[in-house]
Parts: structure tokens; C-alpha cells; sequence
């Protein structure tokens, strides 16, 4: 996990006053509520007093209450009352509990990994298009599958006539004009799959993408429909994944949200679930950040580069990742 990172870490829509949520993000419990100022606030789920979860317990006053005893934290962890004492009792320093830095931009709760000090002043995002018309669908869900599997996916176009061939029967296996190169922290790639020799029934299929740290990526998959995804870590080898889909054929006044959300069922459930989850779940690999074992073709230079831009974060945070990924990296032309 890449740390000095915002993380996307919660739907904010589903975050409602006076409910608090558990989540598991990062290989942290935490809990999720908001205070009475409707701002997201977050603690390690596990009550400082005697380790109770603290996502059983309620929101009172903006603070979280403990389900075990009633000990009450604020949004920046500090016990507030202890019941028992009685209001306006001393409260031990030992009852605070560490608050996690959050933000809320783009409809998600965003959580810094990290040193805060160190914070970045923006989430990471990828701008919308132009013909973006409100059309959009958005959804969430877990999957046991690291979040480096998923974003390798997407940085990789030519899986699509072997892994989806029974809803994309006559795409072409051969990638041409193909490019992959970084533009301002952001990897950018696109090309087409063509045949040889095309048949009446085949067709060309023109892609492009956006991949970027620590876990986010854009594919044009039609001139005018995006799909946006954020693989955020629960643990080493499980992901929250945040999608949003949007189009431009279709006014929303006309029922364009619709469409998006018919385009979403299709492309998460037979084509992601049914085929790129079983199929990344297959890879042979005991450690999700070591790529040691894979030989990179020119066509894999996306996920080269990406490799790339994660090993200089890592260097960067003063952390040393994988020493072995170099030698797949320089294989794949970094």
C-alpha cells in the first residue's frame, strides 16, 4: 500500500447522520459517522476503555457513544464523557483515540495513508469530458482480489478478446497504434484491436486510458461512455471497488441515468465479475506488489509504467518497495 496517499475510502452518499458505519480500509477497522456539522469523521473501531467496537454503538451529540459502556469521542478522538463518572469528571488522557484525516470531494470520503503533516492538498482525480451530460451511475462493492490485480486490468486492453470473447465476439486479438507514456503523473494509454485479415462479422474495437496513483483509473470504452474506478486496499488481497460510469448519448432528462446503469450492470456483472475477477484471482503470485515472475511485452508498458510511478511513491515516502519488480519493469521498456 503506497503510503503519503488519499485513499477513497466510503461512498458519501450512504454516510447519513446519526448512523455509524464500520469499514475495513487499508488493513485498519474503522468507524465512520458524521458530526453536527455533517462532516465525515473516523476512529480505529475498537473503543480505547476495554476494545469494544465502536460501529455497534450510536451517534449522540455528533460524537460517537460506545455500545459497551457509553464513553463518548469526538471527531478528533478525544473522550468526552465517561458515564459512570458523571458529567464534568477528569477524563484520562489514555481513553483518546487517533483520528483519521478524511475529505469529502467527488461524492467518496477520502482517507490519508500516511504521515499527515505530509498531506497533499488535492485528492487524486481524473477531470471529467467535456460531453459529460449527468448521465452517470455510480456503485460500490468488495472483492478478493488485490487492488494491484484490478488496476493492472485496466491498464490492459488485449485480455478483452480472450477473457470477454462471448460478449465481444469479432474483436480483434492483434493491438495496433498502440501508446503508453506518462503526462503529468497520469499514465495514458490507447490503441485498437484489429484482425490481419478482417471478416464481415469482425471489427475493430479503438480503447484508451487513464491509470493513476494510488489506485485510480478512467477507460474510454465508446466515444462518449467513461467508466471510472477506484481499487482502494481492505487488506493485502482484498478491494473496495468504487465505479462510476457515464455517457453522453443520452440526456439524463431522458432517461440517459438509466442507460448508465444498464450499461453498469452489464459491464460489472458477466463481464467484471463473471470474467476478469476468476481470471485475476488465477494469477499465480503469493505477493500482489512482487512482479518478479511476469516477463512484460511492449504491450504491457502501461502497467511498466505504472510499476514504475509506484516504486518512485514508495521512494519517495522513504519506503523501499519490492526490490525484484525492477526487473520486470526494465523488461517491459520503463
Amino acid at each position: 500500500m503506497i503510503p503519503n496517499q488519499w485513499y477513497p475510502i466510503y461512498d458519501a452518499r450512504l454516510l447519513k447522520p446519526g448512523r455509524p458505519i464500520a469499514v475495513r480500509r487499508l488493513a485498519q477497522d474503522l468507524v465512520l459517522w458524521r458530526d453536527l456539522d455533517g462532516r465525515a469523521a473516523a476512529l480505529p473501531d475498537r473503543c480505547p476503555h476495554r476494545a469494544a467496537r465502536l460501529s455497534r454503538g450510536s451517534v449522540r451529540d455528533g460524537c460517537i457513544q460506545c455500545p459497551y459502556h457509553g464513553f463518548r469521542f469526538n471527531s478528533r478522538g478525544e473522550c468526552v464523557l465517561v458515564p459512570v463518572e458523571g458529567p464534568g469528571a477528569p477524563i484520562a488522557k489514555g481513553l483518546a483515540a487517533a483520528p483519521a484525516l478524511l475529505r469529502e470531494e467527488h461524492g467518496l470520503i477520502w482517507l490519508w495513508y500516511g504521515d499527515s503533516a505530509k498531506a497533499a492538498s488535492e485528492v487524486p482525480w481524473l477531470a471529467p469530458a467535456p460531453w459529460e451530460n449527468g448521465s452517470v451511475f455510480m456503485t460500490s462493492f468488495d472483492i478478493d482480489v488485490s487492488y494491484l490485480r484490478v488496476i493492472e486490468n485496466m491498464g490492459d486492453f488485449f485480455h478483452l478478446p480472450f477473457v470477454h470473447r462471448r460478449w465481444f465476439r469479432g474483436v480483434g486479438e492483434r493491438l495496433v497504434n498502440f501508446d503508453a507514456h506518462v503526462e503529468d503523473d497520469i499514465v495514458k494509454l490507447s490503441g485498437t484491436l484489429s484482425h490481419d485479415a478482417r471478416r464481415r462479422w469482425q471489427y475493430d474495437y479503438r480503447l484508451s486510458a487513464e491509470l493513476r496513483l494510488p489506485a485510480i483509473a478512467r477507460v474510454q470504452e465508446a466515444a462518449k461512455l467513461h467508466l471510472l474506478i477506484s481499487a482502494t486496499p481492505i487488506d493485502r488481497d482484498r478491494s473496495w471497488i468504487w465505479l462510476r460510469y457515464s455517457e453522453g448519448y443520452v440526456p439524463r432528462w431522458l432517461g440517459g441515468a438509466l442507460l448508465a446503469r444498464g450499461i453498469a450492470w452489464f459491464d460489472i456483472n458477466p463481464v467484471f465479475k463473471r470474467g476478469d475477477v476468476p481470471t485475476l484471482k488465477s494469477q499465480q503470485l503469493s505477493d500482489p506488489g512482487d512482479i518478479s515472475g511476469y516477463h512484460l511485452t511492449h504491450a504491457d508498458r502501461a502497467i511498466a509504467l505504472y510499476f514504475g510511478m509506484r516504486k518512485r511513491a514508495f521512494e519517495a515516502a522513504g519506503v523501499q518497495p519490492h526490490e525484484h519488480e525492477h526487473h520486470a519493469l526494465s523488461a517491459a521498456g520503463k
